[in-house]
């Protein structure tokens, strides 16, 4: 049982390794690519990207034409760019550099999905388990008992938003993570007293970058600078501070400069989308009145608020008053606190604070390793009185995030607003439809000369969410609390659950949104109906196998699909008599 009086010590590397790999795991099994949805939030980065290597310059215009349209552009002087904060575009440079390169030596043409998933890997999954190693020690310096330590990692790294936009080519997850990397660095220096100049520089680097990545995270910027203010000592540690933090700051003024004519105006000014133009001129940048429907939602909602699908940051709640009651946490809470309030405040003024098709309110992913930091000083303090329940909540809590979080993420990163529950509307039917995105059992199934799809190729990653789970609970040091743990755990997973898949009765755009999903899945052919098609083209189909394809596709909302299916099952029934 975790000792109530002496402060676990911290986690060994094995275990901050194992940690890593488990999320490495997840990063790099599934590749959930839907080519139909154009994502403008990935593709429009993604093409500036290409057009920096093949053309040299920001403007997507030759890529445009390559590939075809996408939105989130703007229109300046006959060219068209990204409207995006350009720290991604440039952070994908390498990694689709060294992939022209290969296709070059070998001759081969190069494959806009293969170069996709080489960006998303070296610019997004590789900097946030980068920085997840060095979260977990961070997290693990702090005292608190290992199962709050590792579920709360967890609940973040594989249970929250985090998990769908780390394996994207955007920009949400790595703003947490410099964001969170420059507090790291800052906090120690100021209770150390001291920085090097390195650590002053990659501090500066890293808060900068925050708005490089995407312009909201100008917060997290501003009172990161401040609070270096008070953390960098010797006082003439500012500079490589300072040096740092120029570097990002000069890559967007260039961005604009190029782009825009001018190196404080941002593309959102010259929006090719007229009406987008018109909101994105409104007020300050889109900022204009406050929305109470933001407010609450962004943090409370069941479909897409930050507490429902991460429930373990509940534990914030607890967290954040005994922090900013310590002196010596003191201010650095309160800068752990301004982040992200800062961030859902500013958000809640914009005209599109909902952030259209997302899993979770994207905009506030910058906040959560902060809310993380909290919750694990309450869970804490919890742990303090009430040891067992505490681990049972947090692991309960961790496997909830991991179905309604993870799974959207891990299956469809791009939600839909018509998805008011995800859970029940979206993953339930492709989970038993036998849908699943492309991943890496499919792929070293072809590669053996075998075929595995559909749920059946997903089995590795249930499988690991459940490794995860007892992996937290074994912590616990005797048999008894585990196993007390999990079974405490079933009850508090399935209390933060319920609601979250509970159906929604008011959700009358789920199923077409539903049908718009199954209709252009990739990969194709491999699903239930899909199955049934086959056996229906090649004169196999039973009565039973009739009755099923009708009832499949009129459970995906493919209500033409269902009638044109019940027809050409009559007039089989008819041909088949008359034999």
């Amino acid at each position: 049982m975790i000792s109530r009086r002496i402060p676990p010590p911290p986690p060994s590397h094995a275990r901050t390794w194992a940690a890593i790999a488990i999320c490495a795991a997840v990063y790099v099994y599934a590749f959930p690519y839907q080519p139909e949805v154009n994502n403008p939030n990935e593709n429009v980065r993604f093409f500036m990207t290409a057009a920096i290597v093949d053309e040299g310059t920001y403007a997507i215009d030759a890529i445009r034409a390559r590939w075809g349209w996408v939105n989130d552009a703007a229109l300046y002087e006959g060219h068209v760019y990204s409207v995006k904060a350009p720290g991604t575009s440039l952070m994908g440079v390498p990694g689709y550099w060294l992939y022209r390169q290969w296709c070059d030596l070998r001759e081969t043409p190069l494959d806009r999905t293969t170069a996709l998933w080489v960006v998303r890997m070296t610019a997004s999954a590789l900097p946030m388990l980068v920085f997840l190693f060095f979260f977990h020690r961070w997290l693990g310096r702090r005292g608190a008992p290992p199962v709050v330590r590792d579920g709360v990692f967890l609940s973040v790294a594989l249970g929250s938003l985090l998990l769908a936009y780390a394996t994207m080519f955007v920009s949400h997850a790595t703003s947490a993570a410099t964001a969170f990397g420059a507090f790291m660095l800052l906090e120690r220096a100021r209770h150390a007293q001291r920085i090097s100049f390195g650590g002053a520089w990659l501090a500066g680097l890293l808060a900068a970058m925050c708005t490089a990545l995407e312009y909201p995270g100008f917060v997290a910027t501003a009172v990161l600078c401040l609070y270096a203010l008070v953390c960098v000592r010797p006082w003439h540690r500012l500079v490589p501070f300072a040096l740092g933090a120029i570097l990002p700051t000069l890559a967007v003024l260039h961005f604009h400069w190029r782009a825009f004519g001018d190196p404080m105006t941002p593309g959102h000014r010259y929006l090719e989308h007229a009406a987008f133009r018109e909101l994105a001129n409104e007020g300050f940048f889109g900022a204009s009145t406050f929305s109470t429907d933001a407010a609450g939602g962004l943090l409370f909602d069941l479909g897409y608020g930050l507490f429902p699908l991460t429930p373990v940051l509940l534990l914030a709640f607890f967290g954040f008053p005994r922090l900013l009651a310590r002196r010596r946490t003191r201010l650095d809470a309160l800068v752990a606190l301004a982040i992200p309030l800062g961030t859902w405040g500013l958000i809640c003024f914009m005209n599109n604070w909902r952030g259209g098709w997302t899993v979770g309110p994207r905009y506030l992913a910058i906040g959560l390793p902060f809310l993380a930091w909290a919750a694990l000083e309450g869970g804490t303090w919890m742990a303090r009185s009430l040891p067992r329940v505490t681990g049972a909540l947090v692991v309960g809590a961790t496997g909830a995030a991991f179905i309604a979080s993870g799974g959207p993420s891990v299956y469809y990163p791009h939600l839909p607003e018509a998805f008011t529950r995800p859970v029940p509307q979206l993953v339930r039917w492709l989970v038993r439809h036998d849908f699943a995105p492309y991943n890496a059992g499919s792929w070293i199934a072809q590669q053996l000369g075998d075929e595995l799809w559909g749920t059946r190729s997903m089995l590795p990653m249930f499988l690991l969410a459940l490794l995860a789970l007892a992996w937290i609970a074994w912590a616990q040091r005797r048999l008894t609390d585990r196993l007390l743990v999990l079974i405490g755990a079933s009850f508090f997973g399935s209390t933060f659950l319920a609601p979250v898949v509970a159906d929604d009765p008011n959700a009358t755009g789920a199923p077409d949104a539903l049908a718009y999903v199954v209709r252009f899945w990739e990969p194709e052919g491999h699903d239930v109906a899909a199955r049934l098609e086959e056996r229906t083209e090649s004169g196999e189909a039973t009565p039973e196998d009739w009755a099923r394809l009708v009832r499949t596709y009129e459970e995906e909302g493919r209500r033409s699909e269902a009638r044109s299916a019940e027809r050409r099952a009559r007039s089989a029934a008819g041909l088949g008599a008359s034999r």
